[in-house]
């Protein structure tokens, strides 16, 4: 018992550390590339060696990188350049697959990628725990005489990739527990279960 509630301890370490680490990882080789980039400038221009320039100009290539992306332009010249590097075919595969989870993951919509819910896929008694990423559209409900749930169903352990599907709301069961908590025992292959103080929801009906 002791050593499977460590391991546990240990595997949700892990799995808060590695985002984290992660994006320090990047950051911080984007500093040492500004401050190698700007090095030269900096002491052609004060003849001396400014510390903390990186920094500064990270911080500025992240900001105006920001604006750069929500304006009209920006975001054509940002879209023209995407369809060029998506026909490179292992990029086009990890790009697509990595930004649709994440915008999918922190969409401002409050119905996009919120809820967890379990479903028989891809036989009966064989379950399955998904994201809804939206309700159906009404062209699609009518087609299959249902009300359906988009859903974005994740594989083990990178969540990233994964399969779309259409599931009737009547065969899905909304769970209790959140993203994150579904995630970690998505991407753990099942070690990590979460502690649920409440039963999960009944069935949607019709």
């Amino acid at each position: 018992m002791f050593l499977k509630k460590l391991r546990n301890i240990f595997l949700t370490g892990i799995l808060i550390l590695l985002p984290l680490v992660a994006s320090i990882y990047i950051l911080w080789y984007l500093f040492i590339f500004m401050d190698n980039l700007s090095r030269p400038v900096v002491i052609l221009l004060f003849n001396r060696d400014l510390p903390g320039v990186g920094i500064v100009l990270t911080i500025l290539v992240i900001v105006v990188t920001g604006v750069f992306a929500t304006n009209v332009i920006g975001k054509k010249i940002i879209k023209i350049t995407e369809n060029l590097l998506l026909k490179i075919p292992l990029y086009r595969n990890i790009y697509i697959s990595f930004k649709r989870f994440l915008e999918g993951l922190f969409h401002q919509n409050k119905d996009s990628f919120k809820k967890a819910v379990l479903f028989e896929y891809p036989r009966e008694r064989l379950y399955q725990i998904g994201f809804i990423t939206r309700e159906a559209t009404t062209y699609f409900n009518s087609l299959t005489g249902e009300e359906l749930y988009n859903i974005f169903l994740p594989t083990t352990p990178n969540p990233t990739s994964g399969m779309f599907i259409m599931v009737p709301k009547k065969d899905t069961i909304i769970l209790s527990i959140t993203v994150e908590e579904a995630l970690k025992l998505i991407i753990s292959a099942g070690i990590l279960t979460p502690e649920c103080s409440n039963q999960p929801q009944e069935k949607e009906n019709d």
